[in-house]
């Protein structure tokens, strides 16, 4: 080799010796003296070992300081590039807070807009590890520095590749759309922080002072759902996700992967018998029964501290992986709310999206919602799961175990053929109706309801069918067969194995989405 090439080779091993450290061991002793990992660490955590390929390493900010003063940036503080994770490649893209403070300049959201490109072209899931203070604010050309670019690929090709953050530091203003514009989104419960404002931008501009948890993942979880699975440090988030991407195909035109088969596809489940009361006064909690049900007992919940009386998680039967929502009666009053309904019409949007087949376990309550769900617009909620469940073409499948209410919400959880499920089973016990029956019209509105009336139409809609009579008469569209509970994961699977080449198209339109109520 000649002098240049050798000049050329060594400036290049400079950089990359210079790029392990980002901003320098000062700024990574800080990172893990806040409990936080590097952004090298969490991609050697996340990938497969030895997989990540690193592209636009030799990258560095090109912005001048308003002052005039030219600031060094490693790689531009992100790290992006091809992995692997359980055999399969991903994009990923890890921000370097010891890099500028995470903070997005204009080469590094370039990287981040191209590089989601390039996923959405090679059908690669775009996984983001976040962990920045923000815009890169006072350099001359970081106005927006591409933001609405990469905003701009994010919603167009929603549904197309797997887009998934992992939060584990702070998330503010512009950028904060990033993870809510994602699948998924997962929090570190120790550094995981998302905000608009934040509390520094708030008080300055409102003197309004936030709570120190405002913001954080349990926050996020708990009370606004916008979080999706929340771990108690990076290294679990990270694993999570791992875990996340199991059941995820990694583009819409694959089918969901297929696990190697560890559960017999033929094993009983005796024990749903004694778990679920056949005293419908009595509660139970949903997650023992899909525990019995489910391969080998394992599920991914999400949002698991959201709307609790609805369960929405990720699981196997005879290795296909698939989406189940069911109700919880643990929870009194489990009939679809609100949070209920927007933690529903997510999950099965994704679903959707990704061919991941529907499992309904259907047990609604006799109830309907008081004023207070009401006046929050329960009705245009309900309304977003009926659109979203009637387009669906994925397969359907729904057990009732218990009760079928339709105004409690079993209308859109397979509990009603009507709607476009598949397969509905229910077991013996199971009993159908519209809505309570133990309420008398009469009592509550008085002599306004003729007495002809309330016979032939308050009365009859409220009126019990069990599953005997319900499967009795197959034009009304209710049950395919009655099931027995020791025999509910077999038919589950036997369902799936049915509905597996299912194809169904929507009515020709103009533009690939309808009007869902908002």
């Amino acid at each position: 080799m000649g002098a240049t090439m050798d000049a050329a080779i060594q400036k290049y091993l400079d950089i990359q010796e210079k790029n392990k450290l980002g901003g320098g061991q000062e700024h990574i002793d800080r990172q893990h003296k806040r409990g936080k990992l590097t952004a090298r660490e969490r991609i050697d955590i996340l990938v497969d070992p030895n997989s990540f390929k690193e592209v636009g390493t030799c990258v560095n900010t090109t912005g001048v300081r308003i002052d005039g003063r030219k600031s060094d940036a490693p790689c531009d503080g992100v790290l992006f590039g091809t992995a692997r994770i359980h055999g399969r490649t991903v994009m990923v893209h890890s921000a370097d807070f010891t890099v500028l403070g995470g903070s997005g300049g204009t080469q590094t959201l370039m990287k981040l807009a191209r590089g989601n490109e390039l996923a959405i072209q090679w059908g690669l899931p775009m996984i983001h590890l976040m962990d920045s203070s923000g815009g890169r604010l006072g350099y001359q050309d970081v106005p927006f520095a591409g933001i609405d670019w990469y905003f701009r690929t994010q919603g167009r090709y929603s549904g197309v590749i797997p887009q998934i953050t992992v939060l584990m530091g702070p998330c503010i203003a512009g950028g904060a759309y990033l993870p809510t514009l994602c699948d998924l989104l997962l929090m570190s419960r120790i550094s995981g922080t998302l905000w608009l404002g934040g509390p520094r931008q708030t008080q300055a501009a409102t003197s309004e002072v936030y709570d120190e948890n405002v913001g954080g993942a349990d926050y996020h979880m708990q009370y606004t759902g916008t979080c999706d699975a929340v771990g108690d440090d990076d290294k679990e988030t990270l694993l999570m996700c791992r875990d996340m991407l199991r059941y995820l195909p990694s583009n819409y035109r694959r089918k969901p992967p297929r696990w190697e088969k560890t559960d017999a596809p033929d094993r009983e489940t005796p024990e749903l018998a004694n778990i679920v009361p056949d005293d419908f006064s009595q509660t139970y909690d949903m997650h023992d029964v899909i525990k019995a049900i489910a391969d080998e007992g394992e599920y991914f919940e999400i949002k698991d501290e959201y709307a609790k009386n609805l369960i929405c998680c990720f699981c196997r039967f005879d290795g296909r992986s698939v989406g189940l929502v069911a109700n919880n009666p643990k929870y009194p009053g489990s009939a679809l709310d609100v949070d209920a309904c927007d933690k529903y019409y997510r999950f099965l949007q994704l679903l959707d999206a990704y061919s991941i087949p529907l499992v309904n376990l259907v047990d609604t309550p006799p109830l309907v919602p008081g004023e207070d769900e009401e006046v929050r617009g329960v009705l245009r909620h309900i309304g977003k799961v009926l659109d979203v469940y009637a387009t669906a073409t994925i397969p359907k499948i729904g057990v009732v175990l218990r009760q079928s209410y339709a105004d409690a919400g079993s209308l859109f959880m397979s509990g009603l053929k009507g709607m476009g499920a598949d397969i509905t089973y229910a077991w013996p016990i199971a009993q159908f109706a519209v809505e309570a029956s133990t309420m008398d019209y009469k009592e509550v509105l008085g002599d306004c309801i003729e007495e002809d009336v309330r016979e032939t139409f308050w009365k009859y809609p409220r009126e019990k069918v069990d599953a005997f009579d319900a499967a009795m008469s197959w034009s009304n569209q209710m049950v395919d067969e009655i099931i027995l509970p020791k025999d509910t994961r077999k038919m589950i699977i036997e369902a799936l194995i049915i509905t597996e080449d299912k194809e169904e198209t929507l009515p020709e339109r103009s533009k690939r989405h309808g009007s869902a109520p908002s």
